[in-house]
């Protein structure tokens, strides 16, 4: 009698449980458990099956958990075996980075020089140990306390974004002093410690040589080959290429490309976005369009959103690929091959846009063709097409876009008011919405541009006319992160508080 008692009791916690908190919340919560704990047991495999591989790490730290993972490494939390009786507050915490085995011995090789070379001051993250065992390679460097960007990229005032995006430009330019391209600034790449106000720029995996250092020997001023003899193996970014990982940075081929057909590319929206992809002419100009001597002649999907049979045979055009999407500026979308260190500015242009609007990621396209679509809609057709008729490309679009004003779009995605070009009430005479609901680019004015004194959205003016310059389409115009620091809003020991009560609708944007 008292089982069956007992039994009862049992059905009827389970029924007010399941009255009280849902039955899909329940089972909710056990297969979250459930993923919690496979996620754990793997994390402890991949741990002891690295300790095994490389003995000299399990004598020296102990290994706590993942802490990262990416294309090409994992990272882990570890602090020194002598330091075990310590109290946690008191030990050194490393972030061991464990290379995938698969990865090419040159590109690690760049890595670590680029780390023993540039790391350790100006918020560049160094190395202390390097550890190696037959194909096991783990980076032994310091660690910090930090979270997500998305957790806290809607709570920075305009005080704690200036501090953070001068200590990302300062490790910026302290990277293209050596005349090395990151190629792969993202927040999750630059860490954050709010409450010690600590910065570390990560990750070199991907980073590029631009030019070789004055201090160098010849030997070692070009990236190490990755073939000893003549002949062309397929390199890992054609490998990778169906599969949309990160390319490798160094360019690791000795041969000729194949040539490969083109094909066009249509994005699936209200408007489309074909590139054309030309070979470069001598400066840097759109290949001649008139027949004569030493002319090409001009071909038949000029002007269309189309690639003609012409196009399409010649070679597809190789060029560095290397980063996350969403932060590929439109020369590396465009394929263009002399790329620079501006291609880590635009990266930190759409950190400050996110930060800016509280929106993150800020571009989600996930192909170039939209990302080109993301960029047309953003800075407008004209400025995309002029920059990439500068570099030798073009960009054909089936309709015309004017652009958007980041500051109207700040205020909208953060919910304040904001300032309008007209009289409240009255309709914009180009996308026809309300003056409040307007997010229209003020053509009369430039955008890099800003009124002192001025507030949107909780931010100042500068801090917009700076990412206006980051966030140049052209490469060659755009501003350098040396230059960039130069800018009032990081040039100032500390921005001013914004007034109390601004008035909406007086100034215009």
């Amino acid at each position: 009698m008292s089982r069956i008692r007992g039994i009862e009791v049992k059905v009827q916690k389970e029924v007010l449980q399941t009255r009280k908190y849902g039955l899909n919340e329940i089972l909710k919560k056990k297969n979250e458990d459930q993923s919690t704990n496979s996620k754990d047991d793997a994390e402890k495999h991949q741990i002891k099956e690295l300790l095994q591989k490389l003995p000299r790490l399990d004598k020296i730290f102990d290994v706590h958990r993942k802490i990262g993972e990416g294309t090409f490494s994992s990272v882990y939390l570890g602090s020194l075996r002598q330091h075990a009786s310590l109290p946690e507050t008191e030990k050194r915490w490393f972030a061991i980075k464990h290379l995938v085995p698969t990865a090419h011995p040159a590109r690690i090789e760049h890595e670590l020089r680029c780390l023993q070379d540039m790391g350790g001051k100006d918020h560049v993250i160094g190395v202390e140990l390097c550890l190696r065992n037959l194909d096991t390679i783990v980076f032994i460097m310091p660690y910090i306390p930090h979270k997500k960007f998305s957790e806290y990229v809607g709570e920075m005032d305009a005080e704690e974004l200036r501090q953070y995006m001068r200590a990302l430009l300062i490790a910026l330019r302290h990277v293209h002093s050596f005349g090395v391209i990151h190629r792969d600034v993202k927040p999750s790449n630059f860490l954050y410690d709010r409450e010690n106000r600590r910065y570390l720029l990560v990750d070199f995996g991907l980073a590029q040589r631009l030019c070789p250092a004055p201090e160098e020997p010849p030997a070692e001023r070009a990236p190490p080959p990755a073939h000893s003899n003549g002949v062309r193996k397929r390199t890992r970014e054609e490998e990778e290429l169906a599969s949309g990982a990160k390319r490798m940075a160094l360019d690791l081929s000795t041969g000729r490309p194949v040539a490969s057909p083109a094909t066009p590319a249509v994005v699936a929206s209200p408007r489309r976005v074909s590139a054309v992809m030309r070979e470069p002419a001598a400066g840097g100009a759109s290949p001649p369009a008139a027949h004569g001597a030493g002319a090409r002649p001009r071909c038949a999907c000029a002007g269309a959103a189309a690639v003609c049979a012409a196009c399409s045979a010649r070679p597809a055009p190789r060029a560095p690929r290397a980063g996350t999407q969403g932060f590929r500026p439109p020369e590396v979308l465009l394929k263009y091959p002399q790329q620079t260190t501006a291609v880590d500015v635009w990266a930190s242009g759409v950190v400050l846009a996110s930060a800016l609007t509280a929106r993150y990621p800020f571009f989600r396209a996930g192909d170039d063709v939209a990302a080109l679509a993301e960029l047309a809609d953003l800075l407008g057709t004209q400025p995309l097409q002029q920059a990439a008729e500068s570099l030798g490309r073009r960009v054909v679009t089936s309709s015309v876009r004017r652009g958007l004003c980041l500051r109207k779009l700040a205020a909208r995605l953060r919910g304040t008011t904001s300032i309008s070009t007209g009289s409240r009430g009255s309709a914009c005479m180009r996308c026809r919405l309300p003056q409040e609901q307007c997010l229209c680019r003020d053509e009369t004015k430039k955008a890099d541009e800003f009124v002192e004194g001025r507030w949107v959205a909780g931010f100042p003016d500068s801090a917009f006319a700076l990412a206006a310059s980051l966030l140049d389409p052209n490469p060659r115009s755009r501003v350098s992160a040396a230059a960039a620091l130069l800018h009032p809003f990081l040039a100032s020991p500390s921005a001013p508080a914004p007034p109390a009560a601004p008035a909406p609708h007086t100034a215009p944007l």
